[in-house]
C-alpha cells in the first residue's frame, strides 16, 4: 500500500540512499569534465564522494553497545559531514576552472544539501538517545 506524497516523512536511514545517490551522480558528472582534469580534479571530487558514502555506511554500521561504540559512530558522521564539506569545495574548484551547466550544479548541491542535513539528524538523534 502507498502512503500519499504529501504524508510521506524522511526514512531514518534516507541518509545512505542520498549517499549512494550522490556518489552516482558524482562519478556519472565527473566523467564528462574534460580529461587533461581527470587527475587534478575529477578524481578528488570522485574519491571525496566515495569517502562521504564509505563513512555514512561505517557510521550507521556500528550498533553502539557502550561508550567506545558510540563514540566511533559519532566520529564516522562527523567525518561524513566534514567531507561533504570538502566536496563542495572542490565542485567550486571545478567550476572556476571550466565550465559545468548550471543545472548540474544545482542537482549537485541539493544533494550534497539534503546529506548534511541528514547526517546531522543522526548525530543530533544519537547524542539524544545515548546522551554522550
Amino acid at each position: 500500500m502507498s502512503v500519499i506524497k504529501n504524508k510521506r516523512s524522511v526514512s531514518g536511514v534516507q541518509f545512505l540512499d542520498t549517499a549512494k545517490e550522490l556518489q552516482t551522480y558524482t562519478i556519472r558528472t565527473c566523467v564528462k569534465f574534460p580529461k587533461r582534469y581527470f587527475f587534478i580534479i575529477s578524481n578528488n571530487i570522485i574519491q571525496s564522494a566515495t569517502k562521504i558514502h564509505a563513512f555514512v555506511k561505517r557510521g550507521n554500521s556500528i550498533f553502539p553497545t557502550n561508550a567506545d561504540d558510540t563514540r566511533l559512530r559519532h566520529e564516522q558522521f562527523v567525518l561524513a559531514v566534514a567531507e561533504l564539506q570538502n566536496l563542495i569545495s572542490q565542485i567550486n574548484i571545478a567550476y572556476d576552472t571550466f565550465p559545468i551547466k548550471e543545472n548540474k550544479i544545482i542537482k549537485w548541491m541539493e544533494l550534497i544539501k539534503t546529506e548534511i542535513t541528514l547526517v546531522k539528524s543522526v548525530i543530533k538523534k544519537d547524542k539524544e538517545r545515548y546522551k554522550f
